[in-house]
């Protein structure tokens, strides 16, 4: 599924990840839990091979966004909380904060103790997403990896949570995933894949310089 991919994403930066579909991304970010493991070459997390480090202490340093937001029945509150079962009502605001969840869950006239049905039937495909991430940004990761989990924000909204993960949470080393140029340009460097294949890695600048896959999806979107 990977050939030849060799990258470096230092503590507190951005890496976005950007490809057609198929070529590997999703693959690749399951390497870091072990959720595959690679066959050659290896993973290393604070210079450490991750098969090396106890699956459950690997773990516990990485949240994971999926696409598909995964809600329970509920209140907010609870649903949050899966993240980190000890969360005091202060982090679970100002994760709600971060991910810009606070501004639609204030309108609800039980706030965060509203209940949500199966799955959060009750609410929209974003504010889903906006609730995933904050229940992550509650697990205190070190690693946080956004599997093209704000696919439902409009571009207004994704940029603010993006901006205020730089900014209120500048410690976690971010891996976003994403369709959408747009999402990753402002990354700290982007890694663009093709066919299991690594096509590119450096700045929004040096890829529209450097990489041509690159360069014709900036041209297809932008």
């Amino acid at each position: 599924a990977l050939e030849h991919i060799t990258f470096t994403a230092r503590a507190g930066e951005t890496i976005g990840i950007i490809g057609p579909t198929g070529s590997g991304k999703t693959s690749l970010v399951n390497l870091v839990p072990r959720f595959y493991d690679a066959t050659k070459g290896c993973v290393c997390m604070d210079g450490h091979d991750v098969t090396q480090i106890d699956p459950n202490v690997l773990r516990q340093s990485i949240a994971v966004v999926p696409q598909k937001a995964l809600l329970f029945s509920g209140t907010i509150a609870d649903n949050l909380r899966w993240g980190n079962p000890n969360a005091a009502e202060e982090e679970i605001l100002e994760a709600s904060r971060i991910a810009c969840a606070d501004s639609f869950i204030s309108q609800f006239p039980e706030g965060y103790h509203t209940n949500l049905g199966q799955g959060g039937v009750n609410l929209s495909g974003g504010q889903k997403q906006r609730l995933s991430i904050a229940r992550a940004l509650l697990r205190r990761p070190n690693i946080l990896i956004l599997d093209d989990c704000t696919s439902a924000l409009d571009a207004s909204t994704e940029a603010s949570v993006l901006r205020r993960l730089r900014e209120h949470a500048s410690h976690i080393t971010v891996l976003l995933i994403s369709q959408r140029i747009s999402t990753v340009m402002r990354a700290d460097h982007i890694l663009c894949l093709e066919n299991g294949n690594l096509k590119g890695f450096g700045s929004h600048e040096e890829l529209m310089r450097s990489c041509a896959p690159y360069q014709a999806i900036y041209a297809s979107q932008i």
